[in-house]
């Protein structure tokens, strides 16, 4: 099963980390990848022009590419419309959070939950 093992040792290497895993990575990989693309991408909205939105814009290319090959692999019959559907509403939720959210620790532990999960499945988000 596609949650099982990954989240678990996605958690626990959270907790050995001292931060604390988001509540969503209970959900399939699939969609995990979209939320961490959505918020890289929403994220580049609220930051200025320049190297850290290209960072960002980067990052959230290679996670909805990353969703596309998972949903594909895991047999969903349209994988594009599924990743278009689960990104915008995955936008929409990071958009309500508004700007001030990277100064949050809900934000750090997101994107530090993206980072584990990027290294867990060998995807390079970091441009440089």
């Amino acid at each position: 099963m596609e949650r099982s093992g990954i989240a678990h040792l996605i958690k626990s290497a959270a907790l050995l980390a001292g931060i604390a895993a988001p509540a969503q990575t209970g959900q399939p990989i699939s969609e995990s990848m979209v939320q961490c693309g959505a918020l890289y991408s929403v994220a580049a909205e609220w930051v200025s022009e320049g190297p850290g939105q290209e960072r960002l814009l980067h990052a959230a290319d290679v996670w909805a590419q990353a969703a596309y090959a998972r949903a594909e692999h895991k047999g969903r019959t349209d994988p594009e419309n599924w990743v278009s559907g689960m990104w915008r509403s995955k936008c929409n939720g990071w958009y309500d959070h508004g700007a001030g959210y990277v100064f949050t620790q809900d934000f750090r532990d997101w994107t530090a939950y993206c980072r584990a999960l990027a290294r867990h499945e060998g995807l390079e988000t970091d441009p440089d």
